[in-house]
């Protein structure tokens, strides 16, 4: 029997998947400070974990107001978790991010070249080079641009549309991402348990969106006016989809992009 624990229950991704799946997959929550090993240690050997999702993390805006505070929980406590992981050969399925690689004009494959932007990227790739070196049953899910109904600050589509309403400057480069719904990285969470799936997959939908598309479409909902300004930078963040196809992993596409 798959028993799994995962943390970061209380995230945007993690209340999500724990409200679709645990009914149908037996789901134990970890509610401590990821940084405590012993309290993990106590957890996995109580509920006999075998496989362990860790998503809770430092945000991207908290690893750069505390670089230490970010070195610690987004670093040496993954790191330290892989450590008891190899102990007990229990799986790990690690949350990461499409930040660990540089833009491309193309679209990014799971060999394209990393070049961390900021220290919560450069964390969750060292991470995931620990996770390579020490484990052999992992998976490693580098994650575009995750959107969906009820998501709070600190995400794109929130962040943007409280600067709207507040009436705020916005300043943009000539940007693309990939955003793919909640619902979809939670389906691939339990697809990857299901089918037993190893490795390391992006998990984006392949689909091209700029932002000042997505920035205009919120200011309409709205029927508030953005004050934007674009850049002639151009940058883009899109996944192929590829690798997902021929572990037979097919999105479920929204017809309109639903802010």
């Amino acid at each position: 029997m798959k028993i799994i624990g995962i943390d970061g229950y209380n995230s945007f991704l993690g209340n999500n998947f724990i409200s679709k799946y645990e009914k149908s997959l037996k789901i134990f929550k970890f509610n401590g400070d990821i940084n405590n090993i012993k309290d993990i240690k106590k957890f996995i050997n109580k509920k006999k974990i075998n496989i362990f999702i860790r998503i809770a993390s430092l945000s991207r805006s908290s690893c750069e107001e505390n670089k230490i505070k970010c070195y610690k929980t987004n670093y040496l406590a993954n790191k330290r978790l892989v450590d008891y992981l190899i102990k007990k050969k229990i799986k790990l399925i690690f949350l990461s991010t499409s930040h660990v690689y540089k833009t491309s004009k193309k679209k990014l494959n799971e060999k394209s070249p990393t070049k961390p932007q900021n220290k919560y990227s450069l964390y969750k790739l060292k991470t995931e080079n620990y996770i390579k070196k020490k484990l052999q049953n992992y998976l490693i899910i580098r994650s575009f641009n995750i959107y969906g109904k009820n998501q709070k600050l600190g995400f794109f589509i929130p962040d943007m549309r409280k600067k709207i309403l507040s009436s705020e400057n916005i300043i943009i480069n000539n940007s693309f991402r990939d955003f793919i719904k909640v619902d979809e990285v939670s389906r691939f969470i339990r697809f990857s348990i299901i089918k037993n799936i190893n490795g390391i997959f992006n998990l984006g939908t392949g689909q091209s969106i700029s932002l000042k598309k997505i920035i205009l479409s919120i200011s309409k909902k709205t029927n508030k006016k953005v004050k934007l300004i674009v850049n002639k930078k151009k940058d883009k963040f899109v996944n192929n989809i590829l690798s997902l196809k021929k572990i037979g992993f097919n999105f479920k596409y929204e017809k309109n992009f639903n802010i």
